[in-house]
């Protein structure tokens, strides 16, 4: 035959083959034969420009000589680029939908069918197929694929790019697993990372170093705080699995979690979240094998504490508007409870929406003491709890309503909702300085600041200047002042030696040796600064009386400074007693302090209550 077709001419040639290749393309179907993995890769690439390529009904068995050939025409053996770039692109261009329908996957051995660097044009399809499992490496998916009735040990996805939705439909898959993909939606795609159809069961999924972009240009136009397009929704919706793990994946999408349900672990933790993150109802996941990250999904004003009015949280609830767009709700403004087009009322009730949410999530966060997401999303579900009382306030004029309002604001800037003691314990300090200073204007003690005081020793002055009476002593007087006091004293133990008791006597001559040399000491230390205040003003010369201003100066402002210092200390110590309630009483107050006392007295025990309570549930988390 060979032979043959060398002798005839090229357009002979071309007329002999193109009948085939046109049948080639049209009848790709393999039904009821048993395949090697090798046979299916060389069928793939002689029918790849076909329509369709349907396997039915097939056996697909996989081998270590399929690896050996898969690794034979793999210009990187050890999955890595030349540039070390984790998943190529494919080289092979499949441009047909391919269809598995009824086929086992390798059923009587432990090895995963592996189809690796191919770009799938058209659709991957798996419908009612078997066996031990199929892995894709480093595949792209251009129309994404499809998998229904599948009944799977593992399903495994490798450095694969999708460029339209994994759909499940009634699946069974033991181990679904999704390592480093990337799912990226464009204005051709027609869906978007996954659609799950009917109830699919697994037993694990997991998604680890994952992207889910959103490039589409409709979805960019109606972005906003407050509105999200149906093209940058990914869902996680109606499926039941065992053990659920998504990590150090990057979400720049909004992410919708739905109705599903992990019965034994769920792992959503270091990830980033650049959109929003949507509950359509309170997660149904485990309270002791759950471990989802609340930080990841806060924003934190750039210069501000970590408060609650400082935050951003992503996460929210929707409510679809005409032309594939959706209302976003956090419930933590007032514009998110006015009436719309959805909502022809004023809805105040942000429990039957959100609040289920994060108390599921605060149970979880509870349970694994993650004290940092505890505190954060308790703060959240307060904000959203302080709006809606102002809200039926507003609209229902109830007194409790407006106390709850104003209470939960006291709470976030006293304490941040009882989750930061130190907050707690800084804001009394401050109360407790802000009565201090009332206590400084309003003082119970006497002290120099007097005015009483302060016009006596005006007073002396005046007498000491004016009138010439002596009312400052000099060096050489208060020495011998204290002298005269040493002598008698001495003068009192000679006379009276007899009638003392020995220890008195024995005692007694040290005393008046140690109180002599203490007056010598006192006296040397005067007497090396000497002023002359003593001396009629009108006889000093011009040195003199610079002298003598600076003299009466100095002591005039430390008489002052002197009664500007035991005031606060006194006021201060008035408003920590009172504050603290203990020995209350014990330092008299008197005048217009008492009453102020009796008021820091109740706020303190209300302040001091709020503070044990927050350091208490800190420490019992």
């Amino acid at each position: 035959m060979r032979k043959i077709m060398s002798r005839l001419p090229k357009w002979a040639v071309l007329m002999f083959a193109m009948p085939c290749q046109v049948w080639t393309q049209e009848l790709p179907v393999i039904t009821g034969k048993t395949l090697t993995a090798v046979e299916v890769y060389r069928y793939l690439e002689r029918h790849k420009e076909a329509e369709t390529i349907t396997f039915s009904r097939c056996r697909i068995t996989y081998t270590e000589q399929d690896d050996d050939y898969r690794f034979a025409w793999d210009d990187f053996q050890d999955f890595e680029s030349a540039s070390g770039y984790q998943g190529s692109v494919a080289k092979p261009r499949i441009d047909a939908t391919v269809i598995f329908s009824e086929c086992a996957f390798n059923p009587t051995a432990n090895r995963q069918v592996q189809f690796s660097n191919y770009y799938f044009r058209g659709k991957v399809q798996l419908d009612n197929c078997t066996g031990y499992g199929v892995q894709f490496s480093r595949c792209v998916f251009w129309n994404g694929m499809a998998t229904n009735d599948l009944r799977f040990r593992y399903l495994q996805l490798s450095y694969c790019q999708f460029y339209d939705a994994f759909s499940f439909n009634d699946d069974e898959i033991t181990q679904l697993k999704l390592d480093h993909c990337h799912f990226v939606r464009n204005d051709n795609s027609v869906a978007f990372g996954f659609d799950f159809v009917n109830r699919n069961q697994f037993y694990d999924f997991y998604i680890d170093g994952c992207e889910f972009l959103d490039q589409s240009r409709e979805s960019k136009e109606v972005a906003s705080d407050s509105l999200v397009h149906a093209n940058n929704l990914l869902y996680l919706q109606t499926f039941d699995v065992a053990h659920f793990r998504a990590t150090r994946s990057l979400f720049d999408c909004s992410l919708v979690l739905g109705d599903f349900a992990a019965e034994k672990a769920f792992v959503f933790s270091n990830n980033r979240y650049f959109q929003k993150v949507i509950f359509e109802q309170a997660p149904n996941i485990p309270t002791e094998g759950s471990v989802f990250s609340f930080a990841d999904l806060v924003t934190v004003a750039p210069g501000r504490r970590n408060t609650a009015d400082s935050l951003s949280v992503k996460i929210g609830v929707i409510r679809e508007l005409p032309g594939d767009v959706y209302l976003y709700y956090r419930y933590d403004s007032d514009w998110e409870y006015a009436k719309d087009q959805v909502r022809p009322w004023i809805d105040t009730a942000p429990e039957k929406q959100i609040i289920p949410v994060y108390s599921k999530l605060l149970s979880v966060f509870d349970a694994t003491a993650d004290i940092e997401s505890y505190n954060l999303c308790f703060r959240q579900m307060k904000r959203i709890e302080k709006t809606a009382s102002k809200i039926r306030w507003e609209t229902q004029q109830r007194f409790i309503d407006w106390f709850r309002w104003k209470m939960d604001i006291f709470l976030e800037k006293f304490s941040a909702y009882g989750t930061d003691p130190v907050l707690s314990l800084f804001n009394s300090f401050l109360v407790i300085c802000a009565f201090a200073l009332i206590y400084i204007v309003f003082p119970s003690e006497e002290d120099n600041l007097r005015f009483h005081n302060i016009q006596a020793a005006v007073y002396r002055y005046v007498s000491h200047f004016a009138e010439q009476q002596k009312q400052f002593f000099t060096t050489d007087e208060l020495y011998q002042r204290d002298l005269e006091a040493g002598r008698a004293m001495k003068q009192q133990l000679k006379s009276n030696m007899e009638r003392l008791p020995p220890v008195i006597s024995v005692l007694g001559m040290p005393f008046y040796y140690v109180s002599y040399f203490f007056a010598f000491v006192r006296h040397r230390i005067r007497s090396m600064v000497r002023f002359n205040i003593y001396q009629d003003w009108t006889d000093l010369n011009a040195r003199g009386r610079l002298k003598t201003s600076l003299v009466v100066s100095l002591n005039f402002m430390g008489f002052l400074l002197w009664g500007l210092v035991m005031r606060l200390v006194n006021g201060f110590t008035l408003s920590l007693n009172a504050f603290v309630t203990l020995g209350y009483g014990e330092i008299e107050a008197k005048g217009i302090a008492r009453y102020f006392c009796v008021i820091e007295g109740l706020v303190g025990w209300f302040l001091l209550s709020v503070f044990s309570v927050s350091l208490i549930s800190q420490i019992l988390q």
